[in-house]
């Protein structure tokens, strides 16, 4: 029998990493005891939450959570959580296990490790021995450094202390013999001119009327004085005070006692001599948003400021200097100022624009819109310098997309791509600079809209603000020009729908009692109304019942009645409230059960979709209309095809039309007119279902419209099964029908 002696291995010393204290440089020790129960607590605290309680454990933070990180200073896309192991997925698991004893098994490592170094070296000797050394260490490098700024801030002040160099050779020449034999012998010394001309001899005020002169004698000689000749209108508004001529352009905007101007440059001459050039002391060009509205912080820089009264002092002396070369011609540096300073002013006003159109994408338009918005680009050649387009709305340009053109009498030139929106599928709003001309705008149906100018006014003041928004330096809004484009399409795009509807291709598609017109960007449906009777109703008035409203953001209709018919506006929306009778059965039957309580058949539903689906023709028809013409054809067939297609979107609208306008005059006049005369409200889904036929006459299918005329309670015996006397009670009602 053989034995062997197992021997328990030997705990062999580890490196260990200390740390040091920060303030005085010495190493940081505890009780080794305090180490092992903090060690130890740790991983037992971890192995009973991963047993029996939750875990503390990272997961990726959502968007929702940005407050809370925000709150409890947490990392941007981490968030801590607790977790059970049990509700873990099988890689979570691993990772946390996997992560807890790679760090319990350092903290058992280091433990170990003090445990061996104490038993086996002189540890705490060697502690305090290096505490000490590190701590002389890090005075003596504190020292260092305090010593060295004190000889860099010494060395510094040297320099003004020594003294100056003297030529001690020199002095005692000059001293003994009168002069300074090191003068060089080709230098020439010359008195100040000033001193011996005849201009020192002037007063401040023969100075100031000669200064004067010789601008107004530089401005007449000019192109200020070619133009007066010419009788051409100037660029730039001339003031002269003093010695310095004040060039403006542009309506002034007050602020306080202070005008302000769009370009303001400000110059004057130093010389008296024929011909004098200009010398350019300020220019400014100024351009902000609409008050109320940011303006993206596209301010000028004092960098960008210099760099613009740099090059447009450059400009004006290279032409000076052409006209120089050029004996006789006259120079126009006043027109060279005019030229950057402008396009620095219109390059800046797209900028705004453009950031402006971006940031609407983020706002109110951004729900419910396809706005689309192209950044502002810049041009190198042509005299297009920049354009900005936003796209709204869509229209059917599967046969070519609706032709733009500028909004204004003044065609300088053809908009981007003559005429062709950037994107697709939409209309346009183009924002474009032109050199020599200014901020020019564009619109799909341009065209159309400017023919409208002298017979509706209205127009003419939303164009206006339309232009003032996008070219205004003072109050730059794209929201205002977007706004105001929708309302001139939708001005346009009523009258589209309601020439196609009243005239399609030479005849009239709407019954003749059926009358539509546009009232500023709305459709106005009329119609002749009269009790049923064999009398002809061409003689009969032709009442409002209801309006079409385009919506802004989506360019689609919504229907609109008058105030006073509360029932039609409730019914339109399918309003529990509307009908009493609905309401009743609602309330006896549970939550889950009460949206089924009204059924298909009930008043509210077929009125909510009668005019849900009058809301979609008309936005089909809408859509293929467009904004009335004119059109940029593929092809010859693209206008045959484009009014075949308005043509089958008119027949679904004009079904449409006839049946919401048999539902207003049931349910909105006629109900208010029986009302008036009987003193009786109306309740619908009182008199039963709709009418089929009654002497050969065919009705719209509703239920009709009731008016109680008389009502009372009638109780019945009756003895049930089992022998118990009971009574119920029921209401009996004589009511007035009205139907279409």
């Amino acid at each position: 029998m053989s034995t062997t002696n197992s021997k328990k291995p030997r705990v062999e010393p580890r490196p260990l990493q200390l740390s040091l204290n920060p303030e005085d440089g010495s190493l940081l020790t505890a009780p080794l005891s305090r180490v092992l129960i903090a060690a130890t607590d740790g991983l037992y605290t971890d192995l009973y939450n991963m047993g029996h309680g939750e875990l503390e454990v990272n997961t990726t933070k959502n968007a929702e959570d940005d407050a809370d990180n925000a709150d409890n200073n947490t990392s941007g896309g981490v968030k801590k959580v607790k977790m059970k192991m049990s509700g873990m997925s099988f890689t979570k698991r691993r990772h946390e296990l996997s992560t807890r004893l790679a760090i319990h098994g350092k903290a058992v490592t280091h433990v170990a490790a003090l445990t061996a170094a104490l038993h086996s070296t002189e540890l705490a000797q060697a502690t305090v021995v290096s505490t000490k050394a590190l701590q002389h260490a890090r005075t003596a490098w504190v020292q260092a450094d305090e010593a060295q700024d004190a000889l860099y801030f010494f060395h510094a002040q040297l320099f003004p202390a020594r003294q100056a160099p003297h030529d001690v050779y020199g002095a005692l020449d000059l001293l003994k013999q009168g002069q300074w034999k090191d003068l060089p012998s080709d230098l020439r010394l010359v008195m100040d001119r000033y001193e011996t001309s005849k201009e020192n001899f002037w007063s401040s005020q023969e100075v100031e009327e000669r200064w004067h002169m010789a601008v107004r004698d530089k401005l007449i000689r000019g192109e200020v004085g070619k133009m007066k000749r010419l009788n051409t209108k100037s660029l730039w508004k001339v003031f002269l005070s003093g010695g310095i001529a004040k060039l403006t352009h542009g309506n002034p905007k007050q602020i306080g006692s202070k005008a302000v101007y769009p370009l303001e440059a400000y110059l004057t001459v130093l010389s008296t001599a024929v011909p004098a050039r200009w010398s350019l002391l300020s220019i400014e060009v100024r351009a902000q948003a609409k008050t109320g509205e940011p303006n993206h912080q596209l301010d000028t820089t004092i960098r960008q400021r210099y760099d613009l009264h740099r090059i447009c002092a450059k400009a004006m002396t290279m032409e000076e200097e052409r006209a120089k070369k050029n004996e006789g011609s006259i120079s126009h540096p006043l027109d060279c100022l005019f030229q950057v300073a402008h396009n620095f002013s219109l390059s800046w006003k797209l900028e705004i624009l453009s950031a402006q159109a971006q940031a609407l994408r983020k706002g109110v338009w951004s729900t419910k819109s396809t706005l689309v918005v192209t950044p502002v680009e810049f041009f190198n050649e042509g005299n297009v310098l920049g354009v900005v387009s936003i796209s709204f709305w869509n229209v059917d340009d599967r046969y070519g997309p609706p032709r733009m053109s500028f909004l204004d009498q003044d065609n300088v030139t053809k908009p981007n791509k003559e005429g062709k929106p950037p994107a697709s599928n939409q209309l346009t709003l183009s924002i474009q600079a032109i050199e020599n001309h200014g901020i020019k705008v564009s619109l799909s149906g341009g065209e159309k809209i400017l023919d409208r100018l002298k017979d509706n006014p209205t127009t003419g003041l939303t164009v206006d603000r339309l232009l003032d928004a996008a070219s205004n330096p003072f109050a730059l809004s794209s929201s205002n020009a977007l706004l105001a484009a929708t309302t001139l399409c939708a001005e346009q795009r009523c009258h589209a729908m309601v020439e196609a509807l009243q005239s399609s291709n030479g005849e009239r598609l709407l019954p003749p009692w059926i009358n539509l017109s546009v009232e500023k960007g709305s459709i106005a449906v009329a119609a002749q109304v009269s009790y049923f009777s064999n009398e002809t109703i061409q003689h009969l008035p032709k009442v409002v019942l209801f309006r079409l409203a385009c919506d802004a953001r989506t360019g689609m209709f919504v229907s609109t009645f008058c105030r006073s018919a509360k029932l039609l506006r409730l019914l339109a929306s399918n309003d529990a409230t509307a009908s009493q009778s609905v309401a009743l059965r609602m309330a006896k039957l549970s939550q889950n059960r009460r949206r089924a309580a009204a059924g298909a058949s009930s008043s509210g539903r077929i009125v909510r979709d009668a005019f849900g689906g009058l809301s979609r023709s008309m936005n089909v028809l809408g859509t293929r209309c467009g904004v009335g013409g004119p059109w940029l054809d593929k092809d010859n067939m693209s206008g045959s095809l484009r009014s075949r297609a308005i043509q089958q979107a008119c027949a679904d609208a004009n079904n449409s039309l006839i049946t919401c306008c048999g539902m207003t005059a049931v349910y909105g006049l006629g109900a208010i007119a029986t009302g008036v005369a009987t003193g009786i409200s109306a309740e619908p889904d009182l008199s039963g279902g709709p009418i089929e036929k009654m002497e050969d006459k065919t009705f719209l299918q509703i239920p009709p419209v009731g008016f109680v005329m008389d009502q009372h309670v009638v109780y019945n015996n009756y003895v049930t099964k089992v022998g118990e006397m009971r009574q119920s009670s029921l209401i009996e009602r004589n009511s007035f029908a009205l139907s279409c």
